[in-house]
């Protein structure tokens, strides 16, 4: 075999091998025990994975009602910084969903009607009923200007959120929706500024099953 032969067959067997590689590298990450799964953060009141609004910057209107002081309806962005998203089994116990972290969303859109939706995260194929979101930090820019930081506890920001029975089937994709009630997630008590995340599943579980 001439050299010019014995350095194509080499260079056939490394290109086969690094297929196989990644290939491999592929059927570990999405195949196998694994699925995916798309978190949807969506304003309270929404219809459980109702269509998606295209992410875009639009002003608030401003609310009438002074004598409430609760509301990113104050803000012209308000940013929250998830750090964490663990995903209780029927096990009873909590993983964490494969995420790219940390994930920054502006509120303000949530509570102008948006939808969020997620990077796709993976877990192992199971049953799920709670997914456990961690907020590290707060900001917001207020309409005159002023931004505003909120000093999160040790820890971080914990909220707990039963969801309706989610089933992550292998190599398949499932949708999980979490309503965000923005404006009474936020506090304002002269220039102090509070975060209280108030979160729930959608309510039409039973619908869904």
């Amino acid at each position: 075999m001439s050299n010019q032969n014995h350095v194509s067959e080499l260079t056939r067997t490394l290109i086969f091998g690094i297929a196989l590689v990644m290939g491999g590298c592929n059927l570990d990450l999405f195949g196998g025990n694994n699925g995916r799964v798309s978190v949807i953060l969506a304003p309270e009141g929404a219809s459980a994975l109702a269509s998606i609004v295209p992410d875009s910057t639009g002003a608030l209107l401003d609310d009438d009602d002074d004598d409430d002081h609760r509301g990113a309806w104050w803000f012209q962005t308000a940013t929250v910084t998830l750090s964490s998203i663990l995903v209780r089994n029927e096990d009873g116990k909590l993983v964490n969903l494969d995420v790219p972290l940390p994930l920054t969303v502006d509120v303000v859109k949530i509570d102008g009607g948006k939808q969020v939706q997620l990077p796709d995260g993976i877990l192992p194929a199971a049953n799920y009923d709670q997914i456990v979101l961690v907020i590290t930090a707060v900001k917001g820019v207020t309409h005159d200007g002023t931004v505003v930081t909120i000093e999160p506890p040790g820890g971080g920001w914990t909220a707990i959120v039963p969801i309706c029975p989610l089933a992550v089937v292998e190599g398949q994709t499932a949708d999980v929706g979490i309503a965000f009630n923005v404006r009474h997630s936020f506090l304002k008590l002269g220039s102090w500024w509070s975060f209280q995340p108030r979160f729930r599943a959608f309510s039409d579980c039973d619908a869904s099953s």
